[in-house]
């Protein structure tokens, strides 16, 4: 391909712009990793002919050994991006055996005129206009570089420009260093967990130097990714050095193992990441398996010693600060991947295991409490793991100190502790983006929106890949109302993680608050493609169907999610939902059978119990299950503090049943205030309205709705109710022509819902 072309290729809804490496669909900035650009790019520009899969391996990936899959995955990549479909294409044909061709019609190709020096009448009418405008234009590009720098964190992310430079900040005095997964030589499928184990030990042993600035694992991870390979993928060596050199640091570790009869030979080198000179070499072997918790301190030194930062006296063992059980430290190791790909049971399984092997594994014993305190918000289970941790602090770390204080401060659901906590760990370790994340989450919890998003945004300088953080940040846009930059956020997450199911359950869940039910539903389909299991997006999947009339769906979808939730407690969320549905049905004998399941599953959890108890008349059940509503829970919303908006609709809505109505629409105006639960089968942002148009306040009531609409403009039933509010108000025409437009929205929800059924009549009359 030729370096100087410039041009812009239009097909479809797709603008490909080569000189800025930059593809669009619709309004919307998709990304593509390099070698599939460039790919798309060669077949555009080829488009007149067949291009063969030996020409593409040679252009794109010029002297690098891959496979024919490398170009199989790119391809598929393109076509998810532009919208093609390898069974009907309409852009790229599959030639069988053969290589692919692009088939698509393309518009009338632009082309950007060449940089010229000559004051062309354009550029002497520019240098006009701004002459007297310096000062003013100099700090306004000073406030929109500064903007821009603190969001995109100096990277061409989010321009889809280049996105292959994975730069690892380098800071003042420190060498940097990566670890690469070892290579197992064994021919032995048991000791394959050591790929990574080995390079984990030397990253925890090499972490302590003051003079060392080692990628953790997460990082490594990343780093990976970034440049199209996974963990478990056969690299190159020269492939190694073109991913290393790409992040800017400064020297690697490679290494493999190998059985020399009865035992294991372990061969580390180092190299220069700018050449790969191989720098230093050292070897040790070990007579079994478990004597490589000990020998590595030996080579960790060694490898201190060759990047000349010799630091013998202050050097701990790892063994002393981790385990000396090598199976303790396999079940450990295991549980870090399980952690880091939100498997939190198996994760919790597999460090149980090494508690057991070695109850002094402070470190094990931490990341269960992290995973009940943090991952699920079981504040109790978390304790004793985390105050386990805490007595054995000798064998921890300065970082891991600062992380279970923050983790035992978000299971005593302490929030201002642990933000502090989290900014302590982020001023002395700046590097480490989850805990920008957490922060953010923390801040979110607290209802702190632009503390936790300009957080977020610092992360994003860190780190311009950050998955967590773009969905985290897409939330925190989608709560706030902003759907446009909440849904980009998302389509970043999924562009980076395009086979994560959580992904795609985040853009579901950020076009379902916006109103875009279909595309929501489309994205939830596509998360459960990637996971059938997968809880969440079948519950979201469900409260969507739910909010569109399709109770009958929404039903059968809430007992799939209850088949696979992995708690008592999401099962008696699941059950809950059915009974809020089937009192949306009035039938009350179902939702009672509801209920007698949540209570089966969790006896606190007894909210849906009152309203069918409510519902029923049964005042005397009404008032003894009041008392239990709004006891506190020790339970935290995936590490941060619980929305309020459910418990201050609780009390506005206890407070309408018993006539209190000044108390009840003080509560409801206070609701609508705080952040809504977005993932949620209700986000009562309608009750203060409906409230209004119950108390026969018409006026107050349509403009409330009015409200509603213009932040979701399918809200479920606003339409309908504002139709009743304009109807009791005498506005016969208004009211017909939002029970139309009401009809239209529900055009697919079951025909026997009552609100189907009166609309009809009435928009008919």
């Amino acid at each position: 391909m030729s370096s100087s072309n410039k041009q812009i290729y239009r097909f479809a809804d797709v603008v490909v712009n080569v000189s800025q490496n930059c593809l669009k669909r619709g309004d919307c900035e998709q990304h593509l990793r390099r070698q599939a650009f460039s790919v798309l790019v060669y077949l555009l520009e080829q488009r007149q002919r067949l291009v063969t899969k030996a020409e593409l391996m040679e252009i794109v990936w010029k002297d690098t050994a891959v496979t024919d899959d490398a170009l199989v995955q790119c391809i598929k990549e393109i076509r998810r991006v532009i919208g093609d479909d390898s069974h009907a294409p309409r852009f790229i044909k599959t030639i069988p055996k053969s290589g692919y061709r692009f088939i698509g019609t393309l518009e009338k190709p632009d082309i950007y005129l060449p940089e010229t020096t000559d004051e062309t009448p354009q550029k002497l009418l520019l240098s006009k206009f701004f002459a007297g405008r310096k000062v003013l234009i100099a700090l306004l590009f000073s406030v929109i570089a500064i903007s821009l720098f603190v969001f995109l964190g100096q990277t061409t992310k989010q321009t889809g420009q280049n996105t292959d430079e994975a730069i690892f900040p380098s800071i003042a005095g420190k060498k940097s260093l990566a670890v690469m997964y070892f290579e197992n030589r064994t021919g032995n499928a048991e000791l394959e967990w050591l790929q990574a184990g080995l390079a984990d030990m030397l990253i925890t042993n090499l972490s302590r130097s003051n003079k060392i600035n080692v990628l953790s694992r997460q990082q490594f991870y990343l780093l990976l990714e970034k440049n199209g390979f996974r963990q478990g993928d056969e690299i190159q060596f020269e492939q190694i050095i073109s991913v290393i050199r790409k992040s800017q640091v400064e020297n690697f570790v490679t290494g493999n193992f190998a059985k020399v009869g009865e035992k294991i030979r372990i061969d580390v080198q180092l190299h220069n990441a700018n050449n790969g000179a191989l720098l230093a070499a050292e070897s040790l072997i070990v007579e079994k398996p478990e004597q490589i918790l000990t020998e590595v301190d030996l080579i960790s030194l060694k490898l201190l010693k060759h990047l000349g930062t010799d630091e013998t006296e202050n050097q701990t063992h790892f063994a002393d600060v981790m385990t000396d059980n090598l199976e303790a430290y396999r079940y450990y190791s295991l549980a870090v991947e399980k952690a880091q790909a939100l498997h939190n049971r198996e994760a919790i399984a597999l460090l149980e295991k090494a508690v057991a092997l070695d109850p002094q594994f402070a470190m094990a014993h931490a990341r269960i409490g992290y995973t009940y305190a943090v991952s699920w918000g079981i504040a109790d289970k978390a304790k004793p793991h985390l105050e386990k941790a805490f007595k054995l602090a000798e064998r921890l770390s300065e970082k891991d100190r600062l992380n279970i204080n923050a983790w035992y401060a978000i299971a005593n659901l302490d929030y201002p502790n642990a933000i502090q906590a989290y900014r302590e760990i982020i001023a002395k370790f700046p590097l480490e983006t989850e805990s920008y994340w957490r922060l953010g989450k923390l801040l979110e919890g607290e209802e702190r929106l632009e503390e936790a998003v300009a957080v977020l945004k610092q992360g994003l300088m860190i780190d311009a890949e950050a998955k967590n953080i773009y969905n985290l940040l897409g939330a925190i846009y989608s709560e706030s109302g902003n759907h446009t930059e909440a849904i980009a956020a998302h389509q970043r997450y999924v562009a980076l993680a395009p086979d994560e199911a959580n992904a795609y359950d985040s853009l579901g869940l950020s076009y379902q608050w916006s109103g875009d039910y279909a595309k929501a539903i489309e994205n939830y389909n596509r998360a459960l493609e990637l996971d059938a299991s997968f809880e969440i997006a079948l519950i979201h999947l469900a409260n969507t169907r739910f909010q569109i009339g399709q109770y009958g769906e929404a039903i059968k979808t809430y007992r799939r999610y209850i088949e696979v939730a992995p708690s008592e407690n999401e099962r008696a969320r699941g059950w809950e939902a059915i009974a809020h549905v089937y009192l949306k049905k009035q039938d009350l004998a179902a939702a009672e059978k509801a209920v007698n399941e949540v209570l089966k599953n969790n006896k606190n959890t007894v909210w849906s119990a009152y309203v069918v108890a409510s519902a029923k008349g049964d005042t005397v059940r009404t008032e003894n299950l009041e008392k239990l509503v709004f006891v506190k829970q020790n339970t935290s919303n995936r590490g941060a503090r619980n929305k309020q908006r459910f418990e201050l609709f609780s009390r506005g809505y206890i407070a309408m049943q018993k006539g209190q109505t000044d108390e009840a629409i003080t509560n409801f105006q206070a609701t609508i205030e705080r952040e809504p639960p977005i993932w949620n089968i209700e986000s009562f942002e309608d009750c203060l309205a409906n409230a209004y148009l119950k108390l026969d306040r018409f006026d107050e009531a349509i403009a409330e709705y009015r409200r509603i609409l213009q932040l979701n403009p399918n809200y479920p039933l606003a339409h309908f109710h504002l139709a009743q509010a304009f109807q009791r108000k005498g506005l016969d025409d208004e009211a017909r022509q939002s029970y139309r437009t009401f009809l239209q929205i529900w055009q697919n929800a079951d025909a026997d819902i009552p609100e189907i059924i009166f609309a009809k009549q009435l928009s008919e009359n």
